[in-house]
């Protein structure tokens, strides 16, 4: 028995053992150290494209980026690398947007850019913030006219479209023969039969005049003889009929054919241009003589 005044608290060769296996289990083997993330800032101004080539929106903002070292590419130039990004994400909404609509934009492109993003395989993250966007008062004068052309080109072909329907609609199904001549006047004139009847040589004349097809363009003449094998065709399946006649046109006549098809049929410039005649040369076919 010992002789201090305390009782013996000192563990054995066994507890020892154990006190340092729980505290080699406790403690990481490695050590892993943790750069703290630094943050740069830049200011940034240049004129930004709208949808109508050659007028330009003009935007100032704060690029803010930082580097996260723990993961991602290394990139050479970070700056380049946030604000390049920082760009293309501003592009992306602007040179869909008309200069007029530069008010709305501004707040749009603060809330997009305020979202701090990583930049793609890179360790570089990119935010901006105060975001100004403006416009040259000649700039927006020319966006207004602009745009006024655009209302008054698609007025003009909206009536070209209409006046091609009505003569028709008028030649293809009202004066296509004497019935249908005769029964359209009657619905129009109160079913005066009498007078129909007194009318019928002048009505028979008009159909005769109606149905001479030698000034007729060879493209209404193509469609009239697929919609007259097709009369149930509703307006949707007209277009497409339409289309695919231009794709024909274009495969074995050119393009010019079938632009020239295109045009004289009402097909909207919006279509997808038939390919030429030497792309479907190319397919190994043979040309046209």
């Amino acid at each position: 028995m010992s002789s201090r005044p305390w009782p013996d608290l000192s563990p054995g060769p066994f507890g020892s053992v154990r006190a340092w296996w729980r505290r080699s289990r406790a403690q990481p083997d490695e050590y892993t150290f943790v750069p703290a993330s630094t943050t740069h800032q830049h200011q940034f101004e240049s004129p930004l494209p709208s949808a109508v080539y050659g007028l330009d929106f003009h935007v100032k903002m704060t690029i803010h980026w930082r580097l996260d070292l723990t993961g991602g590419a290394r990139h050479s130039s970070p700056r380049s690398a946030a604000v390049n990004d920082i760009i293309q994400r501003a592009r992306a909404l602007t040179e869909r947007t008309m200069l007029v609509h530069h008010v709305p934009l501004q707040h749009q492109l603060g809330d997009e850019l305020a979202a701090e993003r990583q930049v793609d395989g890179t360790h570089v993250w990119a935010r901006a913030d105060g975001v100004s966007l403006t416009v040259a008062d000649g700039d927006l004068a020319v966006a207004r006219k602009h745009i006024e052309l655009l209302q008054a080109g698609a007025m003009r072909q909206a009536e070209r479209d209409a006046e091609r329907d009505e003569i028709k609609y008028l030649r293809e199904e009202v004066f296509g023969d004497l019935a249908s001549a005769t029964i359209w006047w009657l619905t129009r004139n109160g079913y005066q039969v009498e007078q129909a009847v007194a009318l019928s040589r002048h009505l028979a004349e008009l159909v005769e005049i109606a149905s001479d097809r030698r000034d007729r363009h060879w493209a209404d003449a193509l469609v009239t003889s697929f919609e007259s094998a097709l009369p149930r065709l509703e307006d949707g399946d007209r277009a497409d009929l339409r289309l695919h006649l231009a794709k024909a046109l274009g495969m074995y006549g050119g393009s010019t054919v079938a632009a020239e098809f295109a045009e004289q049929v009402g097909l909207s410039t919006q279509h997808e241009l038939p390919p030429s005649n030497g792309a479907h040369r190319a397919n190994g076919a043979r040309p046209l003589p």
